[in-house]
């Protein structure tokens, strides 16, 4: 385990051995939080979910070393695969959802565009989402950071989730729907330990009927998330949380 309260900075290819930081990760350790020569932090890399203890070496006017120690897996990472199909909506709601899916377990987010999506990202947006995600790890204490895919049709985001109409085969598929008849609950009560699991949410407005009709026909039943209708950005908190909720129940 990580010591309590170490500074956690994210770093790829974690070697055992002293190593010149990289820029950005010697400013963020060195200029932003300060830390002196002999100063212990943690790096972990988001792509592999591994981490390791690290000892500030030394501190020079380009840049910084450090003693990194025997990398080991990331001590938190997500029960089960879990994937976010997000349609995108307006401004930057793109971003909280990336960061509550980030820090809600999610290990996969696919950026979907629907009939309804007004924004029409470029592939680039997904190096930004990419960064709040890592970012979002190293603030929650995750050890690693879910991939984030370059905008697709929903068509092909739902394709890729691999949900299957029964619960054998496939993640246990979901569409959330304020008007659906099936509680998300109901829905819950049938994953299994380490079964994987895929959601879809429209952007502003919903999904259209003829998306609805595409989610159930690729394996995503459509559920409620109580009586009241929410933002499109606030849906990711709430049914993530409510899996947790379920599967720290079943755990305990």
């Amino acid at each position: 385990m990580s010591g309590p309260g170490l500074l956690r900075v994210p770093l790829g290819a974690i070697a055992a051995g002293v190593i010149a930081l990289p820029p950005e990760a010697a400013s963020y350790v060195v200029r932003v939080h300060r830390l002196r020569e002999g100063d212990r932090f943690v790096v972990f890399d988001p792509e592999l979910g591994v981490e390791a203890e690290a000892t500030l070496e030394s501190i020079g006017r380009r840049g910084a070393e450090a003693r990194i120690d025997a990398p080991r897996p990331a001590a938190l990472r997500p029960g089960r695969r879990v994937t976010w199909i997000q349609a995108v909506g307006k401004g930057d709601k793109m971003d909280a959802v990336v960061r509550d899916a980030t820090e809600l377990g999610a290990t996969r987010i696919i950026p979907a565009i629907s009939a309804r999506s007004v924004a029409r990202p470029a592939e680039e947006k997904s190096q930004r989402w990419r960064r709040i995600a890592i970012e979002a790890a190293r603030q929650c204490g995750r050890g690693d950071a879910p991939r984030v895919e370059a905008p697709m049709s929903l068509a092909a985001a739902l394709a890729e989730a691999g949900a299957a109409p029964s619960t054998e085969g496939g993640a246990l598929g979901m569409c959330l729907d304020p008007y659906a008849e099936t509680p998300l609950g109901a829905r819950l009560a049938a994953l299994s330990p380490g079964m994987e699991a895929a959601f879809a949410v429209g952007p502003e407005g919903g999904f259209t009927p003829e998306e609805l009709g595409m989610c159930a026909a690729l394996g995503f039943e459509r559920v409620r998330l109580g009586a009241l209708t929410l933002r499109t950005e606030t849906v990711c908190a709430a049914a993530l949380g409510a899996l947790i909720a379920v599967s720290d129940a079943r755990a305990g």
